[in-house]
């Protein structure tokens, strides 16, 4: 099971994967990401910090879904330019916010793994110390 696997999975399950494969105490009182950091730490699934705030873009969206009812409401009712381009104004900037969010997330995901990477092949490619020979007698 990979951090993917458990964040897709709802709390009651993700509780009743606490306590039979791990020993962790207090499940109840633990949010979702709370409860997937300290699963992930009992067997040693790399957690990475910097992945993309789930709760932030989930919100967003939310935002945005609110703004295309909104959006269809002037549509139909009055018709008010004016309304109906903040509107789409705000659906837009809401948009690209998502879009930067997931983009931040990807970059920072490719950079830690790119990271253990470098780290490992350093010291293969490290030049060794040449070895000074001593003066002949």
């Amino acid at each position: 099971m990979d951090l993917k696997e458990l964040r897709r999975l709802p709390m009651p399950k993700l509780r009743d994967v606490a306590k039979a494969e791990t020993d962790l105490q207090g499940v109840i009182g633990m949010g979702k990401e709370e409860l997937i950091k300290a699963i992930a730490k009992a067997k040693n699934i790399p957690y990475d910090v910097s992945a993309k705030d789930v709760n932030a873009i989930h919100s967003i969206k939310h935002d945005i879904r609110e703004l295309k009812k909104q959006k269809s409401e002037l549509l139909t009712a009055s018709g008010d330019s004016k309304k109906l381009k903040k509107v789409q104004r705000k659906i837009k900037r809401l948009k690209r916010l998502t879009r930067h969010l997931a983009h931040e997330a990807k970059t920072a995901k490719a950079a830690q793994a790119a990271a253990p990477a470098e780290a490992a092949a350093a010291p293969a490619a490290a030049p060794a110390a040449p070895t000074e020979t001593p003066p002949a007698a």
